[in-house]
């Protein structure tokens, strides 16, 4: 059970997201899309998912197969399985909602990423042809596995972010574009691409992409504050 659902907590972790005090609206849905290639073969995940300002969330997972998968700030997780009315139970904070860099693009802290709250320093900061790009320092406990990070931001907005070891091999990269606005002052990229090196002459590229954002009025109540069958199988 836990093998077979590995892969909902992960995607749960890549969009997971929540409100703070600089958003101007309390609920959100979307449609997620989610292309992984590997080694020449390919997969798709996709879930409509929604989301409240108090942090909680609710994925609705319709491939590879259907389940629902529900988290909040506190990094609780529940997955629940219809089909054999099972639900994996989990806490850790990889899973909280406040974890992804998402909650600083939803609460307009997009100059570091969240790179600053998780101890990293910034060395470096150079200007290239209108790209913004900073140079950060990793903390004591990630010195082993991380030796820099590189930002790129155009006009304002994070475009790219790439991870090096301590040889200075690129490890992850991560692409944001496709912006749209969510209201006056808040954008969003609605397609990220990340590439992670696997090794030096092989990677895993992932695209993601987020349609028919919706906001407060029309996201469905009832979708956003599913409740797990009581009679639903426990299991951790």
């Amino acid at each position: 059970m836990k093998v077979k659902y590995a892969m909902a907590m992960v995607f749960t972790f890549a969009i997971s997201f929540c409100w703070g005090q600089y958003n101007s609206f309390k609920k959100l849905a979307l449609v997620m899309e989610s292309k992984t290639a590997k080694s020449g073969y390919s997969s798709l995940t996709d879930a409509e998912v929604y989301y409240a300002n108090d942090g909680s969330m609710v994925s609705y997972y319709n491939s590879p197969k259907k389940y629902t998968v529900m988290n909040n700030s506190k990094g609780e997780i529940k997955i629940y399985d219809p089909e054999k009315n099972v639900v994996l139970l989990q806490q850790n904070y990889l899973y909280s909602t406040e974890t992804s860099q998402f909650y600083y693009f939803l609460n307009n802290k997009k100059s570091d990423l969240g790179l600053n709250q998780m101890g990293f320093i910034q060395n470096n900061v150079r200007f290239e042809e209108g790209f913004m790009i900073t140079e950060w320092l990793p903390p004591a406990q990630m010195a082993k596995s991380v030796g820099k990070v590189e930002l790129v931001h155009e006009n304002g907005q994070p475009i790219y972010i790439a991870y090096y070891d301590n040889n200075n091999l690129l490890t992850t990269k991560s692409y944001y574009y496709n912006y749209v606005k969510l209201n006056p002052t808040l954008d969003f990229p609605s397609t990220i691409t990340q590439i992670s090196y696997n090794t030096p002459t092989d990677s895993t590229i992932t695209k993601t992409t987020y349609k028919n954002i919706r906001l407060d009025n029309e996201v469905d109540d009832k979708a956003l504050n599913f409740k797990i069958p009581e009679n639903a199988k426990s299991i951790q």
